[in-house]
């Protein structure tokens, strides 16, 4: 149910996603006065009700979501099921609740204070968090049955969620267990009290008010303290009592029977419940059991009858364990308790209509378009036939929503052997697995796509199947050869179609940067992402994105592809999607910021997705992910987190089979030890790496992960440092008279540096005629890493030829390039002559007496009064109208605000602000 509440009065909004509202509360509910006192006393940002079933959780949930509403909150209540396992499903359900939510109050007449920043990176969580803070309230979030949920994804997302998620936003979660959220901090912190299940029991005192309410006759005390004892206040079994108490003997018989086993007596209860009911009425109960959500159009065609709506309102009006799941809406649930008893009656009294109840149904679900409930049935059914079929007509809609883990979960509960008598089935499932990154599952698929099942009709998407798979397994140039005869600028009706030419189209555009044909390149990703919008498949736009980035970093543009990488990481499209491409396009961009010298930067997109990136990154984007990361490792003294990083790298390639990525990585190890004067060791590094998978200069196929760092690059720097320069000048000039340089800026860029380093102890003019070759083409782009990765003779070279050129009479660099040059020699932390530098220190966001002092020296008093009133959650708008200023003169005073706190966003200035006891009184 989604609500909100203007003046005192509780309205409701229309909401058509299932779950979104919340079930129906009991007429004969107790109001948990004293819970509920407990529960809103302290202001609690995250409240847990947890313990079995049949304990009251949702009905207490229930009650604190319209103590909310009375409060002036808005309230949005999601019930979770194994589909929210699938982040991206998740993700898509908590969208629908919060745009709800959003919608009501604004009819309502609430408007929105705190303003959703376009343009600006953060995590999905904290991007979903301010979607929830532009609602104009405080907003109530209740999460029941979290118990369903155990994906790792989830379960991370979550816990981000509640750890970041500001006070004006209250989270209410109800569980069979504690979930893996992060919960035992908060505990600690006293910001998540457990209501636990000897907590939600009955009181002595509740008891009676429940049975005070429909019981007749009454129950004396002595009656009543007998039933306390016999339930222990469980409100399931306080329910059966109720309800078995209508039998005169059956009620005689319990109030003058000796205590029994609460799980005794509880089945007993319900036993004697069931038979107090019609045979006509049992015979509804018992074979309806199979639902999980059952309509009365539904009940109707599985039993053959016409009454299903006036007997399920009559299960309800009783209390006979049937909850409304909508207020709105004719759908009904069993509680857990009773529907596993009724499941086993079903199996004990009719076994032989079992199967034929779950068959009919999944067709029921089929034809109404619930592909899910339809699969699950048919499975239990046996009927793999019907199961393979509904998985086929439902998994190419899952692929192109972006819903990959599903596809995930459901293969893995049909048997290999019945996934073969559908080959279009499998190549979805391999599509799914592909771009999740499931590698080890792949195997006995592939076997299935490489044999003759593929009918004619779905050859070509086999064929781009197993183009994407040769693209998993590092094998480019034979992905390509899948590809002949197929072409990817058709637009054909079907989604699937043009999602699969989609994904042609930008395996070709790969191919095309690894020969640097980079104006092919560009045309063939234009054509994918046409395709893909067609498809209306936009979770994959990342790898297009990331590619055309790639392209400019390349081809020297590193500031352009710093702003496409900007721009791709900070659109909406990207965060509510979590895949192998956005795992991709995270590594693109910390290379990128890397070879900026932003290395914060990098870092904070490091840690925001790291899990991801370890756990799905391919081949040659995670080479430059790590390489980066492990040099910034370096680069802060920290030598053994950056070889744990090229360890993680390099498990994941061997776990993959990428020996030419393991290739790499031991590449960088040879410079690193190159670098530390450890001559022997990178020889013997270098002598392990197997000479017939590196890439030689004369090669024509480079990868933009070898363009600056192969092992033609890696030899000539080993045989530099070892005095070898003739041999590295031979191997140098070899790889730049390659044909295949052409417009690989980057790669000219390090090979000039290589020249100029070999020639330096040899021929002074020659060194210095190199790098100024290497500064004018790295000068427009910015690339300060190329220059200082190479370490002290390096820099010494810097030096020497910025003195020399301010000695000339006219440089020979121009004025960009002897700009970018003074920039390499202040940044190495050498200092360039007769000129002037302002070196801003780093502010460490998270030391606190840095904020401190900061706020105390570094902000101005509008600056501190603007920061004040953001924690209000106030927009631009709103700050200007109080300020009496522009509305651009607030935005230039909150860029001002984040550089000094060291913030990336709204939210985050706002914690800090918030940390440091800064409120709006103040």
């Amino acid at each position: 149910m989604v609500t909100q509440c203007i003046d005192g009065r509780p309205q409701e909004a229309v909401v058509p996603a299932l779950g979104l509202r919340g079930p129906q509360a009991h007429v004969n509910a107790v109001e948990r006065k004293e819970l509920l006192e407990r529960i809103f006393l302290d202001g609690s940002r995250v409240v847990v009700f947890q313990g079995p079933a049949g304990h009251g959780k949702t009905s207490l949930m229930l009650q604190a979501r319209d103590l909310c509403i009375r409060r002036g909150w808005a309230a949005g209540w999601l019930s979770l099921n194994g589909s929210d396992n699938d982040l991206n499903r998740f993700l898509q359900h908590f969208r629908a609740l919060i745009r709800e939510i959003g919608e009501h109050a604004a009819n309502s007449g609430s408007k929105p204070g705190f303003e959703v920043e376009e343009g600006v990176i953060t995590s999905t969580s904290d991007w979903v968090l301010s979607q929830i803070l532009q609602i104009g309230c405080p907003v109530a979030i209740f999460l029941d049955d979290l118990h369903d949920v155990t994906g790792r994804a989830t379960l991370t997302f979550l816990r981000a969620m509640l750890a970041n998620a500001p006070g004006r936003i209250r989270w209410f979660l109800a569980s069979r267990s504690v979930p893996e959220i992060g919960l035992p901090r908060m505990v600690v912190g006293d910001q998540a009290p457990v209501i636990q299940a000897t907590e939600l029991r009955f009181t002595r005192a509740e008891l009676a008010r429940f049975f005070s309410l429909d019981c007749s006759p009454p129950l004396n005390e002595s009656e009543l303290d007998r039933i306390f004892e016999a339930t222990e206040g469980w409100p399931a079994a306080s329910q059966l009592y109720r309800l078995a108490l209508r039998s005169q003997p059956i009620r005689a018989s319990l109030l003058s029977a000796q205590n029994c086993h609460l799980r005794e007596m509880s089945g007993y209860l319900v036993e004697n419940v069931l038979t107090q009911q019609e045979a006509h009425l049992q015979t509804f109960l018992v074979k309806t059991s199979i639902l999980e959500r059952m309509s009365p159009q539904q009940c109707n065609e599985l039993l053959d009858r016409t009454d299903s709506a006036e007997v399920l309102d009559d299960l309800e009006r009783i209390g006979l364990f049937v909850r409304r799941l909508d207020p709105n809406e004719d759908c009904f649930s069993y509680h857990a308790l009773f529907s596993k008893f009724l499941q086993e009656q079903l199996a004990a009294t009719f076994p032989e209509q079992v199967i034929g109840l779950h068959v009919r149904a999944a067709n029921w679900y089929r034809r109404n378009g619930r592909f899910e409930e339809s699969l699950h049935h048919f499975l239990i059914a046996g009927d793999y036939d019907s199961a393979g079929s509904v998985f086929d007509e439902w998994a190419g809609d899952l692929i192109l929503d972006g819903f990959l883990a599903t596809v995930d979960h459901w293969a893995t509960q049909v048997p290999v052997e019945e996934l073969a008598k559908f080959p279009g089935l499998v190549i979805k499932v391999v599509w799914a697995l592909a771009f999740l990154g499931r590698n080890h599952k792949l195997k006995p698929l592939l076997s299935l796509l490489k044999s003759e099942l593929a009918a004619p009709h779905v050859a070509v998407d086999q064929a781009i199947a197993f183009c994407m798979v040769s693209i998993l397994e590092d094998d480019l140039r034979g992905s390509l050869a899948h590809l002949e005869g197929i072409d990817p600028k058709s637009l054909p009706d079907e989604r699937f179609r043009a999602f699969g030419l989609s994904a042609a189209a930008n395996a070709k555009a790969y191919a095309a940067m690894c020969e640097g044909n980079y104006e092919v390149a560009l045309e063939l990703l234009t054509r994918g992402r046409v395709l893909s919008e067609h498809a209306n498949a936009t979770f994959t736009l990342a790898y297009s994105l990331a590619k055309t980035g790639i392209i400019n970093f390349s081809q020297g543009y590193l500031r352009e592809a710093l702003v496409s990488f900007h721009s791709a990481m900070s659109d909406s499209r990207i965060y509510i999607t979590e895949s192998v491409s956005k795992a991709c396009l995270a590594c693109a961009y910390i290379m990128a910021l890397y070879e900026a010298d932003d290395t914060e930067g990098a870092l904070e997109q490091f840690a925001q997705y790291r899990q991801m990136i370890e756990d799905a990154g391919l081949h040659d984007y995670l080479v430059v992910c790590y390489r980066a990361i492990a040099r910034i490792h370096d680069k802060q003294g920290r030598p053994d987190d950056a070889l744990q990083a090229l360890e993680v790298a390099e498990r994941r390639a061997f776990s993959c089979g990428w020996s030419r990525v393991i290739n790499l990585i031991n590449w960088e190890r040879v410079r690193r030890e190159v670098l530390a004067g450890n001559l022997d060791r990178a020889r013997s590094i270098a002598e392990r790496i197997e000479k017939s998978q590196g890439r030689q200069a004369s090669e024509t196929w480079i990868s933009f992960s070898e363009e600056s760092e192969d092992a033609s690059i890696g030899l000539a720097r080993l045989l530099i440092h070892d005095g070898r320069h003739d041999q590295a000048l031979k191997l140098i000039q070899r790889a730049l008279n390659n044909p295949s340089v052409g417009k690989r800026v980057v790669r000219k860029i390090k090979l000039h540096l290589l020249a100029a380093m070999a020639w330096q102890t040899v021929d002074d003019n020659h060194a210095q005629r190199s790098m100024c070759l290497a500064l004018e083409l790295a000068a427009p782009g910015g690339y300060l890493r190329a220059f200082l990765d190479e370490g002290p003779k390096l820099v010494q070279l810097a030096h020497k030829c910025l003195r020399l050129q301010a000695d000339l009479p006219k440089s020979l660099l121009g004025a960009q390039a002897l700009d970018f040059l003074s920039r390499i020699v202040e940044v190495s932390g050498a200092r360039a002559p007769g000129v002037s530098y302002l070196v801003q220190q780093p502010f460490n966001a998270h030391d606190t007496g840095s904020i401190q002092k900061s706020l105390a020296q570094g902000l101005t008093k509008k600056e501190a009064k603007i920061l004040s009133m953001l924690t209000a959650y106030m927009s631009n708008e709103q700050i200007a109208a109080a300020l009496f200023v522009s509305r651009d003169t607030v935005k230039y005073h909150i860029k001002n605000i984040y550089g000094k706190l060291g913030a990336s966003n709204r939210l985050e200035a706002i914690r800090m602000a918030i940390d440091l006891g800064l409120t709006p009184d103040q």
